[in-house]
Parts: structure tokens; C-alpha cells; sequence
């Protein structure tokens, strides 16, 4: 004996099981889900669980198994496997939308193996068999009847039948019409009596109506006769149902006969559609109660967080449903709850049993995550009143008969749950019994929980190795229950509290205080100011967890600021590099602008001392804009500049070369390409040494010699104001580069840009001539430009 059933009846796991079935489509899914058995296989337990888990994700990402249609056949497949049974068409029907529910199911869960792997593992046996369907669905409609062309045979004599019967109609009309006009008919209807076409004639006329009397209304008034002429087509219509029964009856053997031959795989597709039906409705009963696997132990402390008893969540709602967290096995196997009446010790302790039971069937338990559950082969349960007046058994007599089965048979692996142990008799005898039972199943390791009002008790749980007291919170101000477990202390009953807010007189109370003793008074009196340290303590702490999450807020907030202006600063430095650039780049269009003066005026005096002042007007801009940047630049960056130092210009992005250090270590003298420049060391930033890009782009600006020039120019889309700068510096790198000609690709068009570029060109000092392109060159899209050598 394990306990499990009395424990499923006790702790009312079939409200469970009533709210799981719920959710399944099928008979064979609720056959499953009314049978559901407690599992101690940690594999079975495991896969179970995992399947569910599965399932779930199903239904929340996608949408449900496609199970409609599936009926409970399996009566119906006996039947076909008897020799000489025929099935009924209905029974053929869910025969048919069984297998098509199966076929259905089997390529839902195919297409989607990869992510569902547990799901195709049990759908990927459901066996086909689209010939069998086909035959049936030939036969049989959607309503169970047999189709007028189930067989040829049959079609022919269903047309034969109507025809029959519109004969007979007509026949009859000519009839009824005759007997009308002599007033011998009641009604002026056809109607059938036994299968046969007949009409109606007033009793006293029958006698005048040759034919055959087949019955005669209550009253009497009138009979039903079958006029003799159409005795004959009634026979025809008669022998033609016969026919048709018997055509019908050959259909259904046949059916039946290919029904008995699967017999065994339609009764597997059964078993497994069954299977996924009632762990569909596992998972959606999941959904409702916001449940989840839970981390399973075959050994170590079972703790939950954050669980809600199933019953009263679905009762009172997820908001109004106080949450538990405890956690038994640990340092000690026992548990004692103490506290108030109707303070919810009974409901902490019912709800761990519940969530076993639900975890070893194969459901997820309301909880949240971090809950790990223990694994038991028995469990044992004695809660509630048990008396029986035909077995001469007092309810404390019922008490001991369970006490005595649970010291008998727990072990390591049982789970004990004993409700108001030692109570029902005398206190201290009760007592004493309660405590050489929990005593005895601390050594053997049972994983026990226990709830008492005895102060005797709480003692021998303090002072016992590898027992533990807990309590049910109790609020001091409205003496009201919170139904919180506390772990590590007593609780108290708070009777003497409650009569006092009931109204009981003061001289009541004291002689009650007095006749509980002093001892006893200071030992609740303890419970009740520990109580009230430890919800002091609570509150303290659940104020400096408001206070840590608000400083933690307010941490993050300050590191975003804080990221943000470290971010602008960074942008404003950006910016001051980048207008320093500008000036650089401003720099070298004066040089170049002052050197293609100078050539062009032959240097004449008054030129050069203006270009004189320009180069030291921007090179004092230059040198403002340097020392601006290098006050940003902390001294130990700068680093130690030597002779071989690779280093930019403060503001610039070019890198050079050192290639000498004046003596008095002030300034140095870098190589910038073909450009050999002086400057002052407090100018100069160590950089990385960088090869030197292997073409320029048109866009380019600088004054060092490219590595390679490019030997032409693509100017197409641009405008004449954007192309001319790009020009003049493309013949500037061209002569420092020693070339005779080059080409200028500005397209046909309109031909306002090839006049732009030769206008300019006619003016150009540098440019002895000019011509479009011969015809494999580009012609008249590109301009060949001849430069002088000096």
C-alpha cells in the first residue's frame, strides 16, 4: 500500500482532474484524462511534463492540434473484427473521421517537427490509409446515411424505386380523383400504411372501392385501402426495397471487412489521437492557471515559490490568491505549522501534497519559477474527519488507525501530511504520541509536515535535530490571518486575543490567563512579540528593498546622464577637430590659390607680399585652432616624439614621419608625402604609423603627392562650380607627378559642362592645350588636356 488513493481523495485531486477534462475535445482524450495515475518514474515524470511543456508552447506561438472528429471507435473495430458483424454507417462515419483526424494530426505535426520534436514522436505512428477513407466517405454522408450512388447497383435501383413511385402516384391520383367525385373519399390525400401507397375512404363505402383494407383511422370513420389496380406496382416498389436492403447490407460488409483488416493500426491511431487530446487539454488547463514545470529531485529539499493551491486560484482569482513559498527537506525533514484557526496552516500544507500529486501526473503546478519539487514513491495523508458510526470508529479512533498505517509503512520516500497531529484527546497524551511519531519518521528520513495548535509540540520541534517550526503570519493590528508561512518560528493560536476583540469581559480574560498558567502565558507571550518582531523585521526589509530598487534607479539614471554628456563632450571635441580640419583644408586652398598666383603674375612684389599675408593670417588661425585642441589633450597622451615618430598635426588626420628634432627639442621636422614641414612639437600627437592609400578620389585635398594619379577625371553629374576646384587640383597632382596629359570624363549632355571645363582651361597658366577625345576615347563626353612642363 503507497497511500496514493486516499492522498488523491483527501487533498481532492479530482477537482483538477474535473477542470483538465474540461479542455478535451474528445471521448477517448477524457477516458485518458478520468485515468489519470501518479507516476514515481522520474523518466516517465520528466517526459511527461516535458510533452506538456511542449504543447503549450503550441498553443501560446501557434494554434491548437487539429483533433476534430476524433470518436470513440473502439467498439465499433471489435465489432469488425468479428466474422459475420456488420457495422452500422453511422459507426463507419466515425470510422472515417477518426482516420481522417489521424491523417490531419500526422501532417500538422510533421510540418513542424523540427521545432515541436516530443509532439512528432507520438504523432508520427498515426497510421494512414486514404483508400479506406475514400470507401467509406463513398458510401457514407456527413449525416450516417448511405449515398443513393454508394454503388452502381444501387443507384440503378433507388431510379428504378422513383420511378415505380411516380407511376404509382400518378395512378392513384386518377384513383382518388374517381372516388372524390362519388363522395366516397375523406380526404383528398395519398398516403402509406405497412410501406405501401394507399387512400383514404369513407367506412361505409369501403365496400364500393375494390382493393385491399389495410387499417382504419382511430375514429373509425375512415380506412386506408389499396385500390386493386395498384396492387401490382406496389409489389414492384416492394421487391425493389428488398433489393435495396440487401445491396445496402453488401455494402457494409465490405466496409466492414476492410474496417476489421486495420483493425490494429485504427485501434493504435485511437490510443494515440486519445494520447494528444488529453495532453492538449494538460496544456491549455496549464494556460489557465499560469502554471510550469517545476525542477524535479529524487533527493534534497523541495521548495516552492510563488504557488497558489489550484483550487482556490480558480475559486478566487490570481490577484486574490495569497502566494506561498516554503521549502521542506533541506537541514531538517519535518515540518510543524502552527498558527490560528482558519489561518491557512492546513491550506500551505494541502497545496504542497496537491502540487506532487499534479507534478507525478503529468500537469504543471501554479508556481513560479526557482519551485523544486521532491520525487516520492508513497505518499500519506490524514486530514479531516474520518468517524464512522457503522464501524463503531470515534474520530479520534480514525486518527490513530492512520497514524498507525503511516508509522508502519513511511519511509526515505514517502511524503507525510497529518493534519492537527495528536489532537481528538487528551492534550498531553495526544501530544505525546504526535512526538514519538514525528521523531520516528525524522529518523527515517520521511519528508513529514504536520499542523498543531499544542505548545507541547512546538517545544519538541525546537529542541529535536532535523525537525523545524513554521508558522502562519497573523496580522497583530486587525488580528486577521495574511496566510503567509513563516519558516523558522511558532505561531500562535491567538484565542485569548480573538475572545478579547469578541468582547469578552476583562475579568473573564484575566481568570483565562490565569488558569492557562504562567508558563504557559510567558511562552505565548514569546510567540506573539516574536511574531511581532519578525513582521517588524519583514516590513523593515521590504522598505529597504523599495529603497535599494529606487537608488538602483536612480544609479541607472545618473550612468545614462552621465553617458550622455560623455557623449556630447565627445561630440563637441569632434567638432572642434573637425573645424579645425576645415581650417587646414582652408589653409591649403590659400597656399595653392597664392602659388598658382605667384606663376601666373611672375611674382610680382605686391602679389607676394599679399600672399605673404594671408599665409600668416591662416597660419595664425591655424595655430589658435591647434592650441584650443591641445589643451583637451592630457600631457601624458602626447607621449615622447622622436626622430622616426609617426604623428599628426593637432586638428589634422594626415600622418608623418619625423624625420629630425630641432636642438633645443622645441619643434621637428615631418614629412607629410612630398611635403617636408616644420613644426612645433607642442603641435604634434603621436599616430599610428598608416600605409598611404593607393589612389585618391577627385574629392580629395591635401598637398602631399599621391603614391599613384590617376590619369583621368570623372566629373559626369556634377555641376560646373563643384567640377573647376576638382580640376585645377587634378592638374596640380598631375604636373607634381611629372604627366604630360591627362582626361577629363564630364560626358555629352547638353554640352554645358564640357564648355564650363574648356573655358576654364583656356585661362589655366598650366595648360598648353586642349582637345576632345578621339572616337575610341570617349569623343566629344571627354576632354584631353596637354600641360606644360614648367
Amino acid at each position: 500500500m503507497n497511500g496514493w488513493d486516499n492522498a488523491l481523495r483527501k487533498l481532492e485531486f479530482d477537482k483538477v482532474r474535473q477542470r483538465v477534462l474540461r479542455y478535451a475535445s474528445s471521448d477517448p482524450g477524457r477516458d485518458l484524462v478520468g485515468r489519470m495515475t501518479v507516476l514515481v518514474s522520474h523518466r516517465e515524470i520528466r517526459e511527461a511534463l516535458s510533452k506538456v511543456t511542449e504543447m503549450k508552447r503550441l498553443l501560446e506561438q501557434e494554434e491548437p492540434l487539429p483533433l476534430d472528429g476524433i470518436h470513440a471507435v473502439g467498439e465499433a473495430l471489435s465489432k469488425a473484427a468479428v466474422e459475420g458483424m456488420t457495422l452500422l454507417p453511422r459507426e463507419l462515419l466515425h470510422v472515417s473521421l477518426t482516420m481522417k483526424a489521424a491523417r490531419i494530426t500526422r501532417s500538422f505535426a510533421s510540418r513542424r517537427k523540427e521545432v515541436y520534436p516530443l509532439l512528432w514522436q507520438l504523432a508520427d505512428p498515426l497510421a494512414t490509409d486514404k483508400v479506406l477513407e475514400f470507401n467509406i466517405d463513398h458510401a457514407v454522408d456527413e449525416t450516417g446515411a448511405i449515398r443513393p450512388d454508394a454503388s452502381r447497383e444501387l443507384l440503378g435501383i433507388r431510379r428504378a424505386i422513383a420511378d415505380r413511385y411516380e407511376d404509382l402516384r400518378k395512378r392513384l391520383i386518377g384513383i382518388l380523383r374517381n372516388v372524390a367525385e362519388l363522395g366516397f373519399s375523406q380526404d383528398d390525400i395519398i398516403t402509406t400504411r405497412e410501406g405501401r401507397m394507399v387512400i383514404p375512404v369513407k367506412s361505409e363505402h369501403k365496400n364500393r372501392v375494390p382493393g385491399f383494407i389495410h387499417s382504419a383511422s382511430a375514429s373509425g370513420a375512415t380506412v386506408f385501402i389499396e385500390p386493386t389496380e395498384t396492387l401490382e406496382l406496389n409489389n414492384d416498389i416492394r421487391s425493389l426495397q428488398f433489393q435495396e436492403q440487401r445491396e445496402i447490407e453488401r455494402i457494409l460488409k465490405s466496409l466492414t471487412l476492410q474496417v476489421g483488416e486495420q483493425k490494429e493500426a485504427l485501434a493504435a491511431n485511437l490510443e494515440i489521437l486519445g494520447e494528444l487530446d488529453a495532453l492538449q487539454a494538460k496544456a491549455k488547463y496549464s494556460i489557465e492557471i499560469l502554471g510550469i514545470e517545476p525542477e524535479l529531485r529524487t533527493r534534497g529539499p523541495l521548495s516552492v515559490r510563488g504557488a497558489r493551491h489550484p483550487i482556490l486560484l480558480l475559486t478566487h482569482g490570481y490577484d486574490r490568491t495569497v502566494p506561498l513559498d516554503m521549502e521542506v527537506g533541506g537541514e531538517w525533514t519535518t515540518l510543524l505549522i502552527s498558527g490560528p484557526n482558519a489561518g491557512g496552516k492546513s491550506v500551505a500544507m494541502k497545496s504542497i501534497g496537491l502540487f506532487v500529486l499534479m507534478a507525478q501526473s503529468g500537469l504543471h503546478i501554479p508556481a513560479s519559477d526557482g519551485t523544486a519539487l521532491r520525487l516520492f514513491r508513497s505518499c500519506f495523508v490524514d486530514i479531516g474527519d474520518e468517524q464512522s458510526i457503522e464501524n463503531d470508529l470515534s474520530t479520534f479512533s480514525s486518527h490513530l488507525a492512520s497514524l498507525k498505517a503511516i508509522a508502519e509503512q513511511a519511509d526515505g520516500e514517502s511524503l507525510v501530511l497529518i493534519d492537527e497531529i495528536g489532537a481528538g484527546t487528551d492534550p498531553s497524551e495526544g501530544g505525546a504520541i504526535a512526538g514519538a511519531l514525528l521523531e520516528e519518521l525524522t529518523r527515517r528520513c520521511a519528508l513529514t509536515i504536520a499542523t498543531t495548535h499544542q505548545g507541547a509540540l512546538k517545544v519538541f520541534a525546537h529542541e529535536t535535530e532535523g525537525v523545524a517550526n513554521g508558522a502562519m503570519e497573523f496580522d497583530l493590528k486587525t488580528l486577521t490571518p495574511t496566510y503567509r508561512f513563516r519558516a523558522g518560528v511558532p505561531g500562535s493560536s491567538y484565542a485569548l486575543e480573538m475572545a478579547a476583540r469578541l468582547g469578552f469581559s476583562p475579568a473573564l480574560m484575566e481568570r483565562s490567563r490565569q488558569r492557562l498558567g504562567q508558563q504557559n502565558t510567558r511562552l505565548d507571550n514569546l510567540i506573539i512579540e516574536l511574531e511581532s518582531a519578525t513582521q517588524k523585521a519583514r516590513l523593515e526589509l521590504e522598505a529597504a528593498r523599495e529603497e535599494k530598487l529606487r537608488l538602483e534607479a536612480l544609479t541607472l539614471e545618473y550612468r545614462e546622464k552621465l553617458a550622455r554628456l560623455t557623449g556630447e563632450a565627445k561630440d563637441l571635441k569632434r567638432k572642434a577637430i573637425e573645424d579645425a580640419a576645415r581650417i587646414v583644408e582652408g589653409a591649403n586652398a590659400v597656399i595653392e590659390k597664392s602659388i598658382r598666383e605667384i606663376r601666373e603674375t611672375k611674382a610680382e612684389r605686391e602679389t607676394v607680399r599679399r600672399v605673404r599675408g594671408d599665409v600668416s593670417r591662416m597660419t595664425r588661425e591655424i595655430d589658435a585652432g591647434r592650441r584650443e585642441i591641445m589643451r583637451e589633450v592630457p600631457v601624458e597622451a602626447r607621449g615622447n616624439i622622436v626622430e622616426g615618430s609617426s604623428v599628426t598635426v593637432a586638428g589634422g588626420s594626415d600622418v608623418g614621419e619625423v624625420v629630425a628634432v630641432s636642438a633645443d627639442g622645441k619643434s621637428a621636422t615631418v614629412v607629410f608625402g612630398a611635403l617636408r614641414m616644420r613644426v612645433s612639437l607642442e603641435n604634434l600627437l603621436p599616430a599610428r604609423k598608416r600605409p598611404a592609400p593607393a589612389s585618391r578620389t577627385p574629392g580629395d585635398q591635401g598637398m602631399e603627392k599621391p603614391a599613384t594619379v590617376r590619369q583621368d577625371l570623372d566629373i559626369r553629374g556634377m555641376t560646373g562650380d563643384e567640377a573647376l576646384p576638382l580640376i585645377d587640383k587634378f592638374i596640380d597632382d598631375a604636373i607634381l607627378s611629372g604627366l604630360n596629359r591627362v582626361d577629363v570624363i564630364h560626358g555629352k549632355g547638353t554640352g554645358a559642362l564640357r564648355k564650363k571645363v574648356t573655358d576654364f582651361l583656356a585661362s589655366h597658366a598650366r595648360v598648353k592645350g586642349y582637345h576632345p577625345g578621339e572616337w575610341n576615347e570617349g569623343g566629344m563626353g571627354v576632354t584631353v588636356i596637354e600641360l606644360s612642363e614648367n
